[in-house]
């Protein structure tokens, strides 16, 4: 859901009562296992589908409203026959599993009772009386390779797939009300692997709202453009916090960096440029001295040029008990740096080996 409260979007905004953000514009998307989106689509009522770019074809428009937006979504993956899709209760059918499968791709999700024409497994009501223990699992395999499984956890749930089978069965940890205390529970693979890769959305979701860009705004598209930078920044965040890498991000677009070789033109280095110490962060007592971002430390395409500067302690060889001071500064890094006979801090600071 993205957030909307405003009334000038029409028959887009939608109200959905258990979600945390009941107002909104509601997207369908497929996200891998590590939060990253790969497709979405804007719910529009009868028209959601036409506005996908991909063209339905006639065994996706016999498929059930929530069946054909799992179908067009997954029409869009450049390697299906390896790949595993993972879909809760409001899309998963019976029709559903037996297109997936024909499409040479595996499926596991969730399933409610009147989707999945009756298998031949215990009932709902049979499995939540109190004398049916807990981690009972029922299953039943079709003909065609359709695996349906009920599993007794504090409620029943019941699953379809074409991905993993029971076995092995493993366990898992429970709180039992009776014992006061938690117990291994025995658990089927195809749940277990449900479990395990079902929360991409889930965590996309969370990375986009922890730093989301803040929008006030009549104009009711501005909200879906900032979701989509949101979800772009989310997506190329690898390997970093979050947040710094979004810092890296506003400060490149705003031209706050210092820069780059490809951009940087000998004619615009003034003398003053190379000489003012104007810039460079006043030390603050009882507060560290000002630290450069890695990406432009390292970075030896910048001009990392000497400037003179007020005498301040060294960045790189100075150390509690061992305090060395020095006039010049780095003019990309802004810290001072030791360059004598004796020391010469400004190679070993830029380099990543040092």
């Amino acid at each position: 859901m993205v957030v909307y409260k405003g009334k000038t979007a029409g028959n887009l905004r939608q109200y959905i009562k258990n979600k945390p953000d009941k107002w909104g514009f509601k997207l369908f998307a497929r996200a891998s296992e590590d939060g990253s989106i790969h497709d979405m689509v804007l719910y529009q009522g009868k028209t959601t589908l036409e506005a996908h770019d991909v063209p339905q074809t006639p065994e996706q428009k016999v498929l059930g409203a929530t069946s054909q937006i799992v179908a067009v979504l997954a029409s869009t993956m450049s390697c299906p026959t390896t790949t595993a899709i993972f879909a809760d209760n409001f899309f998963t059918s019976l029709e559903l599993v037996q297109y997936i499968r024909d499409q040479n791709c595996r499926y596991t999700g969730t399933a409610r009772d009147n989707r999945i024409r009756s298998p031949p497994l215990k009932s709902i009501k049979e499995m939540g009386k109190k004398a049916v223990p807990r981690s009972t699992c029922d299953y039943f395999t079709s003909d065609d390779g359709i695996l349906a499984v009920r599993w007794k956890d504090n409620k029943a749930v019941t699953l379809l797939s074409t991905d993993m089978g029971v076995e092995p069965m493993s366990s898992v940890i429970r709180y039992c009300s009776e014992t006061k205390r938690k117990e291994p529970v025995s658990c089927p693979a195809v749940i277990r692997s449900y479990n395990a890769n079902m929360g991409g959305i889930d965590k996309s979701d969370m990375l986009v709202h922890l730093y989301c860009t803040p929008m006030k705004s009549k104009r009711w598209y501005l909200h879906l453009f900032a979701y989509v930078i949101d979800a772009s920044i989310t997506n190329a965040w690898v390997g970093h916090p979050l947040k710094d890498f979004r810092i890296q991000v506003f400060r490149g677009a705003s031209g706050q960096m210092p820069a780059t070789s490809s951009s940087r033109r000998s004619s615009s280095l003034s003398v003053e440029s190379l000489t003012t110490s104007s810039d460079i962060p006043k030390p603050v007592r009882g507060h560290r001295s000002h630290t450069p971002n890695e990406a432009v430390r390292f970075d030896l395409s910048l001009f990392h040029a000497p400037v003179r500067a007020k005498r301040q302690t060294c960045k790189y060889c100075s150390s509690k008990g061992n305090i060395l001071r020095s006039n010049v500064a780095c003019r990309v890094c802004k810290v001072h740096l030791c360059m004598n006979s004796e020391c010469n801090c400004f190679i070993r600071y830029n380099d990543k080996l040092a």
